[in-house]
């Protein structure tokens, strides 16, 4: 998909540019940047996130169905060990609604219309989400000042994400009041997998801005889980014309996020501490 190669190579673009930055600085590794020594350690984070679509591999039959990326949001507390140092280390716990299904599908008239109440294509678009994940990221970071009062990182590391086993279904069936008949037509059924604890891995950018009362950051991140989030199958059935047809659904939970931060600034005791 164009968009997540263009942010993907952003990400890499960023990673490239703040290494050479760093390079050209040859800072030691314990250097120091004072103005982020004035604010909290602790922050909240919030932002919308754009799920890869899922994947059909079908088994048999001619009918399919399109998958739609899902807009979902992460929001939580971050905590920064270390933030004024060049290499810094950061974790918190976050908040997310998992996808299980975004798409659309379409029963063809040759198919329904021997019910007289059903004369055309059937076309439904449905979506659902699961259960709410907790996930907790360890994040290591190489920080690099551009400006006196902003920041430019790369990130990457594991995050550790717990999600409750459960499943969802789609159905659609047509009926018939003329003929007082019933018959489903299409489901699907996905299931997450019985370990409710999954591992990812994250790579991304930050950019940093210090402004007098409060420390910005927004993080364009990329999160590639090591299992699919959710699995399992459709079938196209009962149809008056054409033959069934079955096969698998995977979604990955892979996600591209621009999240932001917000951490204020300690009071001038604090700052003495």
């Amino acid at each position: 998909m164009v968009i997540y190669r263009y942010l993907l190579n952003t990400i890499i673009a960023s990673f490239l540019a703040v290494i050479v930055f760093s390079q050209e600085t040859k800072a030691q590794f314990k250097q120091e940047y004072s103005v982020l020594s004035e604010y909290r350690k602790w922050g909240i984070i919030a932002g919308p996130v754009l799920y890869n679509k899922a994947k059909l591999n079908a088994q048999y039959g001619d009918y399919t169905f399109k998958n739609f990326p899902s807009i979902g949001f992460n929001a939580g507390i971050e905590y920064n060990f270390n933030p004024e140092r060049k290499w810094s280390v950061t974790t918190g716990l976050f908040a997310a609604l998992e996808p299980v299904y975004n798409m659309e599908y379409r029963i063809y008239k040759r198919d329904v219309d021997q019910y007289p109440e059903h004369q055309e294509d059937i076309v439904q678009q449905d979506r659902m989400y699961a259960m709410t994940s907790f996930s907790a990221p360890l994040l290591l970071k190489l920080n690099v000042q551009i400006s006196r009062t902003s920041f430019m990182s790369l990130l990457s590391g594991l995050k550790m994400m717990y999600f409750p086993n459960g499943d969802g279904e789609c159905i659609q069936a047509i009926i018939s009041e003329s003929l007082q008949a019933e018959r489903e037509i299409f489901g699907l059924r996905a299931e997450s997998p019985e370990n409710a604890v999954q591992g990812s891995f994250i790579i991304g950018t930050e950019y940093t801005q210090a402004f007098r009362k409060m420390l910005i950051k927004t993080k364009l991140m990329y999160v590639m889980n090591f299992q699919n989030t959710m699995s399992g199958e459709y079938l196209f059935d009962n149809l008056f014309s054409s033959p069934s047809s079955r096969g698998y659904y995977d979604l990955s939970g892979n996600y591209i996020g621009l999240l932001f931060s917000f951490s204020f600034k300690k009071n001038i005791r604090d700052q003495q501490k």
